[in-house]
């Protein structure tokens, strides 16, 4: 049909000009200075595979009492970035499928609140929580030590620093992404394969071992490779901890610092060739996980079947009691910590926050509204959120029709590009976009100067953070639309068009509203994700510099404020607690619209 030939066109163009032209552009910066980048990329900085590398990872400094010290190997920054994503997966995989199988398994008293108590982490407060696990570390004044030492009675006090640090932090911030992925992956397990184990004499442990955890495989491989790919990007926790150079040693750290470098005229194909391993990493984790996905497919006999439910035994209390309970109490105190530091007096050398008011909270408040760069910023996150959704929402129904409705390996070939910037890093569209944006409006200068100046990223970065971020998060928006025309018959499309009516007119009077669910909800989470985004933030974001007309959103803010001393972390976490605010409102206003429970 013409019309769904349109939509594969508008989808392809998008992400042709916005996605792949760009990334085409880093490869060849890369192949141009090909010198350069051999004599960086053989130094040690970057690849240790020497002894020494072990040699600081963990050791106990001669204190009193004595400090247990945990740093991690120094391997350089490309095996460095690659065993902490690693780990970091590997350890919230591992915590995500007991949680999640505790909620999916077991009734017990509190599991609703153990459900939500799971879910806070999502809601993001860029800096301010990753401030707030720093404190929790600090070997001198920290919380855990505080326990361990002067409440517990331990001889010994503990410093986590450096890389594990670093890892410890995003093993806390991306765990509810593996325990939402893998608890849908149980939830899907035919229930009548547990009961028949079980008739065969197996019991609850075995039926897990040799049932569930087989069956559930795909799901747990999914959310291994998207917490491997959220925490390969992730540069906040490496900006907290970059006091120590370890934890500076790390791909997402040196991009964005030699993103900065550029800013001041250092131009360097290693940069770009840093970049272009970040993504080569990323998108083939990507891809062999899509690849195994999609031909490990277990569906239930009887979708209508509840789950087999255990009555929890011994193990059971443990595990809820004991694991899953402080567990998501852990992944939860980083936010609580970063709420109350707008409410206190200080928290500097106390191991908890001093001094909580409600007047602290209303005097931050104030002065975050009486300022009038703080005020814009949050003008500019709403505008770019608003601005990048309806993008998303526009391209995305074209994506969405073109991939379920049309046939072939162009529409599948649409379908799996757009799905792949959610295996891209930020940090790796914002480099492109700012080196392609640079190059292009150089050559335009000399034939069209005004369309130059618009175009110019430094003058007007707002373009390219719209773009790339509904570039970014499209993924979430295409799915949700996707999955809500899975669920409508093309009959229905088929009635209409044999009536005379066009495919534009079936779209508008028959597709939209029943996609009203879908296409809200997709917009809701691509805003969400849009409001809290970093990684373009703090480098696209940050372009035109801190002034009246500044294009800075408030996670750059955040950054801003948190560098620079005490009271900077203060209204960094203000500006934290505002962008939860918008978020919140978001989720409530679309939940009220669509009269039903996100």
């Amino acid at each position: 049909m013409r019309f769904l030939a349109f939509s594969t066109g508008v989808g392809y163009a998008f992400l042709g000009l916005f996605l792949v032209l760009p990334l085409v552009f880093i490869f060849w910066q890369v192949l141009a200075g090909i010198g350069e980048v051999y004599t960086s990329i053989t130094d040690p900085f970057y690849i240790n595979l020497s002894p020494d590398a072990f040699r600081n990872a963990f050791f106990v400094r001669p204190t009193d009492p004595p400090t247990v010290v945990i740093r991690g190997p120094d391997l350089g920054v490309v095996l460095n970035s690659l065993w902490v994503a690693a780990l970091v997966a590997a350890a919230d995989v591992a915590l995500g499928f007991v949680l999640a199988y505790v909620l999916a398994k077991y009734v017990f008293r509190g599991r609703t609140f153990l459900g939500l108590l799971a879910t806070v982490p999502l809601i993001v407060m860029p800096f301010a929580t990753a401030y707030v696990v720093r404190k929790f570390l600090d070997p001198r004044w920290g919380t855990l030590n505080w326990i361990l030492h002067d409440v517990l009675g331990l001889p010994f006090r503990l410093e986590i620093s450096g890389l594990a640090a670093v890892a410890l932090v995003q093993a806390i911030m991306y765990l509810p992404i593996a325990y939402l992925n893998i608890y849908a992956a149980l939830t899907r397990v035919d229930p009548t394969l547990e009961e028949v184990a079980n008739n065969l004499g197996a019991g609850e442990g075995r039926a897990v071992r040799d049932v569930v955890f087989p069956l559930s495989l795909p799901g747990l491989a999914a959310a291994f490779v998207l917490v491997f790919i959220f925490a390969i990007d992730d540069v906040a926790a490496p900006i907290i901890f970059q006091d120590d150079p370890m934890a500076r040693k790390l791909l997402s750290y040196q991009v964005y610092s030699k993103f900065l470098d550029q800013l001041r005229g250092q131009i360097s194909p290693t940069a770009a060739f840093l970049a272009l391993i970040l993504l080569a990493i990323s998108v083939t984790s990507f891809l062999a996980v899509r690849k195994y996905v999609g031909l490990q497919q277990y569906a239930m006999l009887i979708r209508q079947l509840r789950l087999r439910i255990y009555t929890p035994g011994p193990l059971g209390k443990v595990l809820i009691y004991l694991v899953a309970f402080p567990l998501v109490a852990l992944a939860s105190a980083p936010l609580m910590g970063a709420i109350t530091i707008v409410f206190a007096d200080r928290w500097t050398t106390s191991p908890l926050p001093e001094g909580l008011t409600l007047q602290n909270a209303a005097a931050r408040l104030e002065q975050v509204f009486t300022n009038p760069l703080f005020v814009r910023g949050i003008y500019n996150t709403i505008y770019y959120g608003v601005a990048a959704t309806m993008i998303m929402v526009a391209v995305g129904l074209l994506v969405a029709l073109a991939a379920s409705r049309s046939r072939g390996p162009l529409a599948n070939a649409l379908d799996a590009i757009a799905t792949m910037p959610i295996a891209i890093p930020g940090l790796v569209v914002a480099y492109a976009y700012f080196l392609t944006s640079l190059e292009f409006t150089t050559v335009l200068k000399s034939f069209y100067p005004d369309a130059a100046l618009l175009l110019d990223p430094i003058q007007h970065p707002e373009i390219y953070l719209i773009l790339g971020y509904s570039v970014r998060k499209l993924p979430f928006v295409v799915r949700s639309i996707y999955a809500g025309l899975q669920q409508i018959h093309p009959s229905m499309e088929e009635v209409a068009l044999n009536l005379g009516d066009g495919y534009p007119g079936v779209v508008r009077k028959i597709l939209l509203p029943l996609l009203k669910n879908n296409i809200l909800s997709g917009a809701l989470i691509g805003f969400v994700y849009v409001t809290s985004e970093v990684s373009l933030s703090i480098t696209l974001g940050v372009l035109k510099g801190v002034g009246q007309d500044t294009a800075m959103p408030i996670t750059a803010f955040m950054r801003e404020r948190y560098e620079s001393g005490l009271y900077g972390v203060q209204e960094a976490a203000t500006l934290g607690l505002i962008l939860v605010l918008i978020q919140v409102a978001a989720i409530t206003l679309t939940t009220r619209v669509l009269r039903t429970r996100f």
